[in-house]
């Protein structure tokens, strides 16, 4: 169900975390520099999260099932919109201080997407045949290898599949700054937490 509904899925899962951000009161931790830190750590994902997906996007958008995508971030991790995907939501928890929400959202979507990627392995290993086994044998799934990456000279891109992306990404960067606005919002007294 989650292969064929994921991005509806992802999207009501996004309101939960909204409406939670939304109405609860931020956890109290006995060190004043763990949230700091986590807050810094968010601040550094969030950006890399958002240019992270525009970088792949240049290469993937318009020909995901079209081609099979071996170059640019494609060349160091099979996934790599998906690990930038991980990257911001997990620095979404961080940044609005808030590491028991890091760590859920980390949880929901590393128990959630690995059966979304076994399924769309197996539908380009049916398109692709040995060329995508071959890739696979020599690309990780996860875990970005750097000394992997190679690119093109040159690369077409589809402006109309860009322009979508990238409104895509800055949902990392948009989320973190209505965070922003809530908690000033918190501070005069104007909002107040429920839960």
């Amino acid at each position: 169900m989650f292969t064929t509904h994921r991005i509806l899925l992802s999207r009501l899962f996004g309101l939960v975390v909204l409406a939670y951000v939304l109405l609860a009161a931020l956890p109290t931790f006995s060190g004043y520099w763990i949230s700091e830190l986590g807050e810094l750590a968010g601040f550094v994902l969030l950006p890399v999260a958002a240019f992270g997906r525009l970088w792949c996007l240049v290469f993937i958008a318009g020909k995901k099932n079209e081609t099979l995508l071996t170059e640019g971030p494609y060349s160091i991790a099979r996934n790599p919109l998906y690990v930038f995907s991980f990257l911001g939501v997990v620095g979404f928890g961080l940044a609005v201080e808030n590491p028991w929400l890091a760590a859920v959202i980390g949880v929901w979507f590393a128990a959630c997407y690995p059966i979304t990627v076994a399924h769309e392995e197996k539908r380009l290993a049916s398109i692709f045949g040995a060329a995508y086994a071959e890739y696979c044998a020599r690309t990780p799934r996860w875990i970005p290898n750097f000394r992997l990456y190679h690119e093109p000279q040159t690369l077409i891109v589809c402006p109309a599949e860009i322009r979508r992306g990238i409104l895509d990404a800055m949902w990392f960067l948009w989320a973190f700054f209505l965070w922003e606005v809530l908690e000033v919002f918190r501070q005069m007294g104007v909002l107040h937490t429920w839960i």
